[in-house]
């Protein structure tokens, strides 16, 4: 936009920002920074505030939605559903815009979405692997998968890294019926006394290299700005307090700055019972 704000690739570019978006950012603040400043150099450049034309959208031969875009509206977004049930199973699915004279751009994106259940997601390692297991207090060898409502639930999140990473943030969510205990807070005596870089058999070994922990009302999060190779373990206390079976999200882990590099566990069942 700054070289040459007519050329036809930048066109392409908005495109594919618009497309890489997640939950309406992108991967870092820096680079929805960067991302917003570009955009709005094009808003500027393509005249989009003299934006009039007619629009129709159709599936398969038939019209979803037809309308006028103008500056009064500019702002607004065009959101349509179709279940998947309703697609053609045998053929091509026909997804069809069309837009009328006039100035401005139409710009659209297309999902597919599917949702698996949660427990038959399997780990996925991208330059990092985790694990999580739940143990009772009283026996930290064996996996767990259901407790007593109002016992206390071991977590043990183990990561795996292989190659020196940076600005790594982890994310460890939790079954719906728990929740997370800080254990440095001595108001319960059921929770075990403050840890020590030596008890690493209670709280695990690397933990230290996490300066920053979050404990969430639905997930553990733990932030580190370099992690050399090796495997890292992190314990902590939750509360079962709520009866229930409940499906657990995995964990994931990434460089803040180049997500690319992380992983995720295993989804999993926990039940309260």
């Amino acid at each position: 936009m700054q070289i040459d704000p007519t050329n036809p690739i930048t066109a392409n570019a908005v495109r594919w920002l618009m497309a890489h978006r997640d939950n309406g950012h992108w991967y870092s603040t820096q680079e929805t920074t960067w991302s917003l400043i570009a955009l709005t150099n094009w808003l500027v450049a393509s005249n989009e505030y003299e934006t009039d034309y007619k629009f129709a959208i159709g599936l398969n031969g038939e019209l979803l939605e037809e309308g006028r875009s103008n500056k009064d509206n500019l702002t607004d977004t065009t959101n349509l559903q179709v279940e998947l049930k309703d697609l053609l199973t045998e053929q091509v699915n026909a997804l069809v815009f069309t837009r009328g004279n006039g100035t401005g751009n139409l710009y659209y994106s297309a999902y597919l979405s599917a949702s698996l259940p949660v427990e038959s997601i399997q780990p996925l390692d991208q330059g990092m692997s985790l694990s999580r297991e739940y143990f009772a207090l009283d026996d930290p060898k064996t996996p767990i998968t259901e407790i007593e409502r109002g016992e206390l639930v071991k977590v043990r999140l183990t990561v795996v890294v292989p190659a020196a990473v940076h600005f790594v943030v982890v994310n460890d969510p939790l079954p719906a019926g728990m929740e997370a205990i800080n254990s440095a807070l001595a108001g319960d005596t059921a929770i075990p006394s403050s840890y020590t870089a030596q008890d690493y058999k209670e709280r695990g070994w690397g933990w230290w290299y996490f300066s920053h922990i979050e404990l969430r009302d639905e997930k553990i999060v733990l932030s580190a700005d370099y992690l050399p190779a090796g495997t890292y373990v992190y314990t902590y206390i939750a509360r079962a307090s709520t009866a229930g079976t409940f499906k657990v999200i995995p964990p994931t882990a990434a460089e803040f700055y180049f997500p690319d590099v992380g992983g995720r566990g295993a989804g999993s069942i926990f039940i309260v019972k």
